[in-house]
């Protein structure tokens, strides 16, 4: 079995050359300033009207541009042309390129941002109870504030106002500290949920030899 930096070198290394044989197919070749943008995306937005917080929509600011960024829009419409086309001549280029999504995601890369946007995405495989345990634990959060609220009240009923506070405080505390333990679990869940999908992926591959290189 691959090592994760080993698959998602792998991912990266399909992504790029499916991406830069298309657009020497449309007969405008990558430059070596897009071909290094590709191959270092930005990980935070590079609109400078979005990172200074202008407001378009704000009737008390002057309109503000939003300005584009024409080479992350080419290799976006270069990714979707290439997936297309990949579909429509190789039967197996479609589990390639779910794999490779998959890959990107788990590792949180900007690529998976860029396929996103490109509109390639992976076949949904969530598990049945996946949905009924999401609606478990919001039920059950809420229903932990409600008990919580209650007994709080129950608590601090006849207490001085210094111990009202105190109780507020503690129960605020532990309903926190549970709230973030809560959330790093689920955290970890869609991390496991994640490397699971690969591995599944990971079995639809067409064999090509045991390092599942893409062609």
């Amino acid at each position: 079995m691959q090592l994760p930096s080993a698959d998602l070198d792998v991912a990266l290394a399909f992504v790029v050359e499916r991406i830069s044989h298309e657009a020497e197919r449309s007969a405008a070749p990558l430059d070596d300033d897009v071909t290094h943008f590709l191959n270092h995306l930005p990980t935070q937005p590079t609109n400078p009207t979005i990172a200074l917080g202008f407001n378009t929509a704000d009737e008390f600011s002057w309109p503000t541009p939003v300005l584009r960024d024409f080479r992350f829009e080419r290799l976006c419409k270069l990714a979707k042309d290439a997936h297309l086309r990949d579909l429509q001549s190789r039967p197996d280029a479609a589990r390639e390129w779910e794999f490779a999504v998959a890959v990107l995601q788990l590792h949180r890369h900007p690529m998976a941002w860029l396929l996103s946007w490109a509109g390639i995405r992976t076949r949904k495989r969530q598990a049945r109870w996946d949905r009924l345990l999401l609606v478990t634990t919001a039920a059950f959060v809420v229903a932990l504030f409600v008990l919580g609220a209650f007994a709080l009240s129950a608590l601090t009923e006849g207490q001085k106002e210094f111990w009202k506070w105190m109780l507020w405080i503690v129960g605020g505390c532990v309903y926190g500290t549970f709230m973030t333990i809560l959330f790093l679990g689920v955290r970890r869940l869609e991390a496991w949920q994640r490397e699971q999908n690969v591995e599944k992926y990971r079995c639809d591959l067409p064999v090509r030899g045991a390092s599942h290189t893409f062609p």
